[in-house]
């Protein structure tokens, strides 16, 4: 059953690579997906850019990615050459999970990058990588803001502090009123970090879109497959829609005996995308 699992997946693919490559990505959606260890093997490729095509979002960060010339190239190849990837930094040969921004330039203008370096916290930590797209029709400018925070429920510590890093990185995006959207993998892993996203959406007067969202993560262990609300939307704009695609969707959020083939091909994280209001 699971070869045909993943052909029926890959169909789909290809029916939504074709309508991703005429069409422009909605306007109002955007989503996070990290992307366990990218590439890990051809499989993994196919299957991640197979939800891609399917999210209908212009603009897509990512995390985990560790062969950022390859994520490039492939954007182009699969979605068409419109989509745009900007990673944390150029390849220097060293092994890194990078993140970075997809966006699709029929939408969208690039205007700069900016990394800050306020979340790694002096050390090793992920920075903010901080992508500012204009919107061509309206010349709106946007800022996106991906993150991926350390992992590991004994770590809250540390995340507390990249919280309060990220609270300030965000007042001095917004200080100009240019829109915001702040998403990523927060790690969030127990009550203490959905504090900390109430306590950063209500210091940067953000909206947390996915506040009541059931799952987005799964953790494989031997005798079973809990989930998680790992990945998180906070933004300035007016969510009207937040939903977890991939395996999240497919069966559901309950913990289950065995995670679902996806876990295994395509990442432990689904895509969560926000559909914003016109």
């Amino acid at each position: 059953m699971r070869w045909p699992m993943i052909a029926v997946l890959v169909a789909g693919a290809l029916i939504a690579v074709a309508r991703c490559r005429d069409e422009p990505s909605e306007r109002w959606r955007a989503a996070t997906f990290n992307i366990e260890h990218f590439p890990k093997d051809q499989r993994q490729i196919d299957g991640a850019f197979a939800e891609i095509a399917t999210l209908d979002a212009g603009i897509v960060a990512v995390q985990e990615i560790t062969d950022t010339e390859l994520f490039a190239a492939t954007a182009r190849s699969r979605l068409g050459n419109h989509w745009v990837f900007i990673p944390e930094h150029a390849p220097d040969g060293t092994f890194d999970h990078q993140i970075g921004v997809l966006f699709d330039r029929r939408v969208y203008a690039f205007k700069r990058k900016r990394v800050h370096d306020g979340t790694r916290l002096g050390g090793r930590h992920k920075p903010t990588l901080d992508v500012e797209l204009r919107h061509r029709a309206t010349d709106e400018a946007l800022h996106v803001l991906v993150i991926h925070f350390k992992s590991g429920g004994e770590h809250h510590v540390t995340r507390h502090r990249q919280y309060a890093a990220l609270r300030q990185i965000v007042a001095e995006v917004s200080r100009s009123g240019t829109q915001v959207i702040v998403l990523g993998d927060f790690n969030a892993t127990g009550n203490e970090d959905r504090a900390d996203l109430a306590q950063l959406a209500e210091a940067t007067r953000t909206t947390w879109a996915t506040e009541n969202l059931a799952c987005s993560a799964f953790w494989d262990r031997l005798d079973t497959c809990p989930t998680s609300r790992l990945d998180h939307i906070l933004t300035t704009l007016a969510p009207i829609e937040i939903r977890a695609a991939g395996g999240c969707a497919e069966v559901g959020c309950d913990t289950h005996d065995r995670c679902p083939l996806y876990e295994e091909y395509v990442s432990d994280h689904c895509p969560v995308i926000v559909t914003f209001e016109r």
